[in-house]
């Protein structure tokens, strides 16, 4: 059996909401996604990365467009990752404009951060941009959604 996730991470990857407003949004969370198996706040002291699993289809470039390579950007986290992500910039190898492994553009979307609200199995489909909105406004933070299917 597979499972889905709804992660809501910091665009900003090193931002972490204080302890009352992870608990407001958790608790909030928890009445748009009533049938979730488990809401939690998870909490890094470094940096990491979010995935999109099984949904992951493509990477491109924020500046020009095109499709990244999955082994350049394999090998530029490998590269970037030291205990936590560091997120230096590198030259993209189509355009040579630099961006960091989180500005680049996931399809679907992926993140890095040190916080990240989850829901698993909410059984709520996409999150409505409402919710989304509400959610910001307690956590302080835009946010960025990524769908996770295991």
């Amino acid at each position: 059996m597979s499972d889905n996730s709804i992660a809501l991470v910091p665009e900003d990857p090193r931002f972490v909401p204080d302890a009352a407003k992870q608990r407001q949004a958790r608790d909030r969370f928890a009445e748009i996604a009533p049938e979730a198996v488990e809401i939690e706040g998870k909490f890094s002291e470094s940096v990491v990365f979010f995935d999109c699993g099984g949904n992951f289809e493509r990477i491109c470039c924020p500046s020009c467009g095109a499709e990244i390579p999955v082994e350049w950007w394999q090998n530029r986290m490998d590269e970037d990752h030291n205990d936590g992500f560091k997120l230096a910039a590198y030259a993209a190898p189509c355009c040579g404009k630099k961006s960091t492994l989180n500005e680049l553009v996931y399809e679907w979307p992926q993140g890095f951060g040190r916080f990240a609200l989850v829901a698993i199995n909410p059984n709520i489909g996409e999150l409505d941009d409402r919710y989304k909105l509400e959610l910001e406004e307690i956590l302080g933070t835009k946010l960025r959604v990524i769908y996770q299917h295991m």
